[in-house]
């Protein structure tokens, strides 16, 4: 066509939050005489009282943290281990100080290390690409033994509509290692759209005698679709329902589309994957330089081969969001979303029972999960979409940590790593338990929680918080048979 297509890395990304809500943070919580701090979840979950429920701490458990990095900055680990805020322990199978040397992998272990510090942890890398990724969650379960695993690392390019290999490697450690595996569910809210594709033709701006096939946005033929980004980088990620080759499919996608960003009614830039006989995914980085959010309009192209049938694109970026034609649909996708995975969902420490609020508030960052899989492993359609219920829980955030960018840690990064440690403290109880039964136990004794963005209540599960705010006391005294009341129950 003519036109420049400058073709983006895929690059990998923590999602960080965005909040919303605003809080006035407290002081870190202070205990001499042992760790200079304590993460305020550990009140907001009563982990102390589900500690002494069954007189444990984690022992002879091992807690897998995946993230950015761990201990780039050796000193912050030299302090951290001298004031307590970590186990002296900590086995780092490998660390990453190219990607993004922010050490949130330590800040997550500080999490871990205060629900259950006698638990021992070890860090493996997840921004090395999904190769590298998947291999560490095999490290970690099969060479330091882990039987609980925590990360909070999407990659953009990780199929939303079939297992791809970091999910696949996730129900491995599951299935094969007994691994009971944690994820963030994401920070994105709502900010995808989710469609059937509408062909539709229009001419080429640039040529009026071309026709292009591009998708119609509504029924009045409306082919551009306005969005909002905020300043620095916006990333959009686009996917169909097409076979996956790199997840193992036999065959392919049969469709190319591209997205075209226009400004001001002038065409800006493309993405330019070759999607023929490969993945169907599209990756496209905007850079806004501007101090102040920029109004766009994307137009999704079909550049070559067949019309898909579903597509659906997520937008990663602070401040940006769909304001036309938005569909409000899920957000939470990839390995988050896999039959292995526990995905967490965010509520702050001040919105929850143990601080006066009942039920539990959700962030509204916190992402919307129910993305359906389509596809089997060998790419051959499924006769029924499958929707996992994920999340499972939600844990808390707003948590103070010692690690420099992360003294207050937001997000499900911050809170998945909660009840990762929880898993542990159940472990110790009852170290016969599955993967099923831990996670049976946390959904089983969960708090219901309210899905905000809906008109009513929701009783029972959700998929913006799963099926409540997490009950440590009650999930580590169901583990041992008994309710939270010391009453007898069946596992």
């Amino acid at each position: 066509l003519g036109r420049p297509r400058p073709r983006p890395m895929p690059a990998p990304t923590l999602g960080r939050p965005r909040p919303r809500r605003t809080h006035a943070h407290t002081p870190p919580v202070f205990e001499p005489l042992s760790r200079l701090l304590t993460s305020q979840g550990d009140t907001a979950m009563s982990g102390n009282q589900a500690r002494s429920a069954c007189d444990v701490s984690g022992n002879d458990v091992i807690v897998g943290v995946i993230s950015s990095s761990f201990g780039c900055d050796p000193f912050g680990v030299i302090i951290d281990t001298e004031n307590g805020e970590l186990s002296s322990g900590v086995l780092v199978l490998d660390d990453d100080c190219d990607s993004n040397p922010n050490d949130e992998g330590r800040a997550m272990s500080q999490i871990v290390f205060d629900i259950a510090p006698g638990a021992d942890i070890a860090f493996h890398p997840g921004l090395q690409g999904q190769a590298a990724f998947a291999e560490g969650i095999i490290e970690l379960a099969e060479d330091a033994d882990a039987s609980v695993i925590v990360d909070d690392v999407i990659h953009f390019s990780e199929p939303m509509f079939a297992d791809g290999i970091i999910a696949m490697a996730v129900n491995r450690a599951s299935d094969e290692f007994g691994v009971s595996y944690f994820s963030s569910s994401g920070n994105l809210g709502t900010d995808s759209y989710q469609g059937q594709f509408n062909p539709i033709g229009i001419q080429f701006p640039d040529d009026p005698g071309t026709t292009v096939i591009v998708h119609a946005f509504d029924n009045n033929d409306d082919t551009r679709q306005s969005i909002v980004i905020g300043p620095g980088t916006t990333t959009i990620v686009l996917q169909w329902d097409e076979p996956y080759l790199s997840a193992g499919a036999l065959t392919g996608s049969e469709s190319d589309l591209d997205i075209i960003v226009y400004y001001d009614g002038i065409f800006v830039l493309a993405s330019d994957e070759e999607n023929l006989g490969g993945d169907p995914i599209e990756v496209l980085a905007i850079e806004n330089t501007l101090d102040t959010p920029l109004e766009i309009e994307i137009e999704i192209e079909l550049f070559e081969g067949s019309p898909p049938n579903l597509m659906k694109y997520v937008l990663f970026g602070d401040s940006s969001e769909i304001i036309e034609h938005d569909t409000n649909s899920p957000t939470s996708y990839g390995h988050f979303n896999t039959d292995g995975t526990i995905a967490v969902g965010a509520a702050y420490w001040r919105d929850t029972p143990a601080f006066g609020t009942s039920p539990a508030i959700h962030r509204d960052f916190s992402s919307l999960c129910g993305t359906p899989i389509l596809f089997d492993p060998m790419g051959g359609r499924l006769k029924e979409p499958r929707i996992l219920m994920q999340p499972s829980v939600v844990g808390p955030d707003g948590v103070t940590t010692s690690v420099d960018g992360f003294d207050i840690f937001d997000g499900t990064s911050a809170a998945a790593p909660h009840v990762a440690g929880v898993a542990a403290l159940i472990l110790e109880c009852n170290p016969g338990l599955t993967p099923g039964q831990v996670r049976k136990i946390l959904e089983t004794t969960a708090m219901d929680m309210d899905d905000q963005t809906t008109p009513d209540f929701d009783d029972g599960f959700d998929f913006t918080t799963g099926y409540g705010y997490i009950d440590a006391v009650g999930a580590v005294s169901m583990s041992l048979g008994r309710d939270k009341n010391e009453k007898n129950i069946m596992l």
